[in-house]
C-alpha cells in the first residue's frame, strides 16, 4: 500500500507539473517577478529552509551549526535584495548612456502630434458600430511612414472575448484636430482583447518565456496587418539581473510568429520605418542615466544623500500618455524623446534624451539657459486663459517641440469628454511666453514657420496639374477654378507634397496660402 500511495502522489506532482507548464503564461508574471529578482527568490527560499527544519529542535540540542548558516543566507539574501536596484542600473548606464551631448535637436514640425491620445480614442470608438466590438487601449505607430494612434478593434465582454476574433485596426491621424481615420479590417487569428489560446500575450509567451513584452503596435504593410511586438530580456548576474533589448516579434494575420534578433529586426524591409526598440526599456534606461558614477557603492552615497546630478523623468499625472514619446527627425529618423526634471520640487528642464527607435543608439540635449519643464507649462497655460471655464475643459499631453531652435511646449486643451479639440497652446520654455490657437491652420503655420500670417484661401475646381523638374526640383502647374498657382517641391512639407500627389482633376479643393506659400490643401 504504501508503494501504490507513492506512485500515486509521484503521479499528482507530475500532473501538477504538466499543467503548470501547459498553463505557464498565466503565471508570468509571477515567474518574471523572481526571474528578475533573483534575491528575491533566495531569500523565500532561505526562509523556508529555515522553517523546514525546525530551528528550536536544532537549538534544544545544542546545534547552532545549521540554523545560523540559513540564518546568515536569509540575511545576505536580504541585504542582496537591497542592492539589486542599483548593481542593475549601474550595468545598464554602461550599457545604454549618451554618445553625443548636444544644445540643439533637429525635430521635423511636419509630424508634431496635434490630436492627444483621449481625443483620438473619442474619435475612434464613436465610430465603431458592431454591437459586440470595442477598442483597445490605443498605442503610438507608424502608416505609411507618418506618425499615427492606432487601437485594435478588439471583442467587447468576457463571452464574446472567448468567442470572437480581433476584427482589425483602426488608425487615427495624430497630425490634424480633425476626425481622420483609417480603418483596416481583417480578422486576426492571434491578438490581444482574445481569450483564451489565441491570445497574444498566451501565444507569444508559449514562444518565448522569460521575457517582457512590450506595447503590441499594429503594422499594415502590402496589404497586411501585422502586429510588431518588442520585448525585453534580461542578462543573469547571479543576485541581480540586468534588462536589454531582447528582439521582435511579429504576427501575422493568421497568427504565425516570428521571433527576430534585434539585428535581423532592423533589416527586416517591413520594420524599416518602424520604432522597435522597446519604450518600456527606454524608461528603464533614462533612470538608470543617474547611476552615472564608476561603482555601485558611489552610485548609492550620491543618490541618497548627495543627489548631485540627479533626475526624474517626468509625467503629467492622471492623463494616461505616458513618455517616453515618438517623434520624426528632419532626415526622417524615429527616436523615443524622453524630458527630465532635476531632483526634487524644481520643475525646469534638466535635459531631454533622444534614443533611436531601431537601434536604441542614445544621445542627449542640454541646455545653457534654465527652461521651463512640462508641468509648470500647463500652468502658464491656465494663467494665459483666466476666464476659461477649467472645470469642463482640461490641458494635457505637453510635449517639446523645437521651433527655429526654441524649445516649445506643445499643450492641447480638451473639453473632460474627451470630444474634440478646443484650443493648441504653445509655450516658449525660456521666455514663458503662451500662444493660443483655434485654427488649424495656425498651427501648422506656426510650426512651419514659428509665425502666423493672414492667409488667402482659393476654392474650386481642379482644372489642371502639370509636373517637371527644374534645377533639380520638382514643381508644379496647379490650377483651381480661374487661379493658376507655380508650386516648388522645396517650399512644401513631406505632408503637404502628399496632399498634392494625392489630387486629381475634377477634385474640389481649398488652397490655403500664406506669404505666397501653400501652408494647406483641404478637399
Amino acid at each position: 500500500m504504501k508503494g501504490v500511495r507513492d506512485y500515486s502522489a509521484l503521479a499528482i506532482a507530475l500532473a501538477v507539473l504538466l499543467l503548470g507548464w501547459f498553463f505557464r503564461p498565466w503565471f508570468h508574471g509571477l515567474v518574471m517577478g523572481f526571474y528578475r529578482n533573483p534575491a528575491l527568490l533566495y531569500m523565500f527560499l532561505a526562509l523556508g529552509a529555515l522553517m523546514a527544519v525546525k530551528p528550536k529542535r536544532y537549538i534544544l540540542g545544542k546545534n547552532y551549526t545549521l540554523p545560523l548558516i540559513l540564518g546568515g543566507l536569509f540575511i545576505l539574501s536580504i541585504v542582496a535584495l537591497i542592492l539589486s536596484s542599483p548593481f542593475a542600473n549601474t550595468d545598464l548606464y554602461k550599457e545604454y548612456h549618451p554618445s553625443l551631448v548636444t544644445g540643439e535637436l533637429n525635430l521635423s514640425t511636419s509630424y508634431i502630434r496635434i490630436l492627444p491620445k483621449f481625443t483620438a480614442y473619442r474619435y475612434a470608438i464613436d465610430t465603431i458600430e458592431y454591437a459586440r466590438y470595442t477598442l483597445s487601449d490605443g498605442h503610438l505607430t507608424m502608416l505609411n511612414g507618418t506618425p499615427v494612434w492606432g487601437f485594435y478593434i478588439v471583442p467587447d465582454g468576457a463571452w464574446n472575448s472567448i468567442r470572437l476574433k480581433d476584427k482589425g485596426v483602426l488608425f487615427v491621424d495624430m497630425g490634424t484636430t480633425q476626425a481622420k481615420m483609417q480603418r483596416i479590417e481583417e480578422e486576426l487569428q492571434v491578438g490581444p482583447g482574445m481569450q483564451f489560446f489565441d491570445n497574444l500575450n498566451w501565444v507569444l509567451y508559449k514562444k518565448h518565456y522569460l521575457v517582457d513584452l512590450d506595447l503590441p503596435r499594429a503594422l499594415h504593410y502590402n496589404g497586411k496587418l501585422y502586429i510588431v511586438v518588442p520585448y525585453i530580456s534580461y542578462d543573469f548576474k547571479v543576485f541581480y539581473t540586468v534588462p536589454k533589448w531582447g528582439g521582435v516579434f511579429i504576427v501575422d494575420e493568421d497568427g504565425n510568429v516570428e521571433d527576430l534578433s534585434p539585428e535581423e529586426a532592423i533589416k527586416d524591409e517591413r520594420l524599416k520605418d518602424f520604432p522597435i526598440f522597446p519604450e518600456n526599456l527606454v524608461r528603464d534606461v533614462v533612470e538608470a542615466q543617474n547611476y552615472w558614477k564608476d561603482s555601485v557603492f558611489a552610485n548609492i552615497k550620491n543618490l541618497w544623500p548627495h543627489h548631485e546630478n540627479q533626475i526624474e523623468l517626468i509625467d503629467v499625472s492622471n492623463q494616461g500618455n505616458r513618455q517616453p514619446f515618438l517623434v520624426v527627425a528632419t532626415d526622417g529618423g524615429k527616436y523615443w524623446m524622453t524630458a527630465v526634471e532635476p531632483y526634487g520640487k524644481a520643475h525646469g528642464l534638466a535635459a531631454i534624451y533622444l534614443m533611436n527607435a531601431r537601434t536604441g543608439e542614445m544621445s542627449q540635449v542640454k541646455f545653457e539657459t534654465p527652461l521651463t519643464g512640462p508641468v509648470k507649462a500647463i500652468d502658464y497655460v491656465k494663467k494665459a486663459l483666466p476666464t476659461f471655464d477649467w472645470s469642463q475643459f482640461m490641458a494635457v499631453e505637453p510635449i517639446p517641440v523645437f521651433i527655429d531652435g526654441t524649445l516649445w511646449w506643445r499643450v492641447a486643451i480638451i473639453p473632460r469628454s474627451g470630444s474634440g479639440v478646443a484650443k493648441i497652446a504653445f509655450v516658449n520654455a525660456e521666455t514663458k511666453e503662451v500662444k493660443i490657437f483655434e485654427d488649424e491652420r495656425e498651427v501648422k503655420e506656426f510650426l512651419l514657420r514659428g509665425e502666423v500670417v493672414q492667409a488667402e484661401e482659393i476654392t474650386g475646381e481642379v482644372k489642371a496639374l502639370y509636373s517637371y523638374i527644374k534645377d533639380g526640383n520638382t514643381h508644379w502647374i496647379l490650377v483651381v477654378g480661374n487661379r493658376t498657382l507655380y508650386i516648388s517641391a522645396a517650399d512644401l512639407s513631406e505632408e503637404l507634397i502628399l496632399k498634392l500627389l494625392s489630387i486629381k482633376q475634377g477634385d474640389n479643393v481649398t488652397v490655403v496660402i500664406s506669404e505666397g506659400r501653400i501652408v494647406d490643401i483641404k478637399r
